[in-house]
C-alpha cells in the first residue's frame, strides 16, 4: 500500500477516540506469501527455533516535517524524539531487534506538513520524501508530522522493489506528531503508533486483519473479529472450538490504548526475520547474526 498527500489546513490534535492505522490492505502477493510460511512454519519449528536466537540492528532515520517551531503545528523536540527511540527498542527488545538512529532531520515545510492522505494521488508525499529519504531499502525511515483525518500513522509493507524507483522512494512510515512519548494524543502518548507502524513496515499485519477466518496468518495470535478500543479484557469476539483464546488485546499490532500494548508473539518475531530475509536483508548493512 502506499500513502499518498494532498494539502489541507492545518489542524490541531488533541486526542484520538480510537486508533487509527492508514495501512489497511495488505498487498495480494504479500498476503499469498504469509499464508505460505504460515503452512510452512506448521509443520516445523526450525523457523520459531532460529529466530528466537536471531538479533538485528535496523538503520534509522527520523524526519520531522512541521509548519513552523511549535509542537503544536508539528515541531519535536530532540527530548521526545529520544523517548520515542527508546519506545521502540523497548517494545522490539523481546524479538531480538533494535533501533540504531543515524541522523534527524527536521524540516519546516507547511505543504508537506498539512497533507492528508489519499491513495490516488502522490505526488506531495514523493517530493517530500524524495527530499529526505536516507539509506538503502533496509534503512527505517519515520516521519513525524501533523497527520489528518484522525490516522495516526500509516506505513508500507514491504516488496520486491527497483532501485530509485517511486516504490522506493515511498517506502518508510509516517507517524502523528503528537503520538509520541509525552504527546499531546490522548490514550496514544507513549510511543506504540511508531511501533504498531514498523510492524507493519516489517511485515506484519493488523491481528483483527479480515476477521476471525482471515487473521494476520500467524498461529499464535488469537483469532480476532474487530479492532480494539481501550483495554477491554477478556474481550472476545471469535468464540467457539475453533477460535481458542481470547483477543490479543495487548498485541502491538491491535488498536488498543497505547497503555495496554505490550507484546509481540513468538510467531509474529518468526514473521519479522522471515519477510527480512525476504525483501529487505538482501539490501541490508544492518547488523544481524544468529546466536545459538
Amino acid at each position: 500500500m502506499r500513502a499518498s498527500l494532498i494539502l489541507m489546513p492545518l489542524l490541531a490534535v488533541a486526542a484520538a477516540a480510537q486508533r487509527k492505522c492508514g495501512t489497511t490492505k495488505v498487498p495480494g502477493a504479500l498476503k499469498e506469501e504469509a499464508r505460505a510460511l504460515q503452512r510452512a512454519n506448521a509443520r516445523s519449528a526450525f523457523p520459531a527455533a532460529v529466530a528466537a536466537n536471531r538479533t538485528l540492528v535496523v538503520e534509522t532515520y527520523f524526519h520531522v516535517i512541521a509548519s513552523d517551531e511549535t509542537e503544536e503545528n508539528g515541531w519535536v523536540p530532540d527530548d521526545k524524539l529520544q523517548k520515542q527511540l527508546e519506545a521502540m527498542n523497548q517494545h522490539y527488545k523481546q524479538t531480538g531487534i533494535r533501533f540504531n538512529l543515524k541522523e534527524t532531520t527536521k524540516t519546516i515545510n507547511s505543504e508537506w506538513a498539512t497533507a492528508i492522505y489519499d491513495e490516488d494521488d502522490k505526488t506531495v508525499e514523493l517530493a517530500m520524501k524524495k527530499k529526505l529519504r536516507k539509506g538503502g531499502y533496509a534503512a527505517l525511515n519515520m516521519y513525524f508530522r501533523p497527520l489528518a483525518q484522525g490516522l495516526l500513522g500509516v506505513c508500507v509493507f514491504p516488496e520486491d522493489i527497483e532501485k530509485d524507483s517511486d516504490d522506493f522512494w515511498l517506502d518508510g512510515c509516517q507517524v502523528l506528531h503528537s503520538s509520541v512519548p509525552g504527546g499531546s494524543t490522548k490514550n496514544y502518548d507513549l510511543g506504540v503508533t511508531a511501533t504498531h507502524e514498523v510492524g507493519h513496515w516489517f511485515g506484519l499485519f493488523h491481528t483483527f486483519q479480515d476477521g476471525c477466518d482471515g487473521g494476520d496468518q500467524v498461529d499464535d495470535t488469537p483469532a480476532q473479529r474487530t479492532p480494539t478500543e481501550g483495554c477491554p479484557v477478556g474481550k472476545d469476539t471469535c468464540t467457539g472450538p475453533k477460535y481458542p483464546g481470547v483477543d490479543p488485546i495487548h498485541n502491538f499490532m491491535d488498536y488498543s490504548y497505547d497503555a495496554c500494548m505490550d507484546e509481540f508473539s513468538a510467531g509474529q518475531a518468526t514473521r519479522i526475520f522471515q519477510f527480512w530475509d525476504r525483501f529487505r536483508g538482501k539490501h541490508s548493512n544492518s547488523t544481524m547474526f544468529h546466536a545459538f
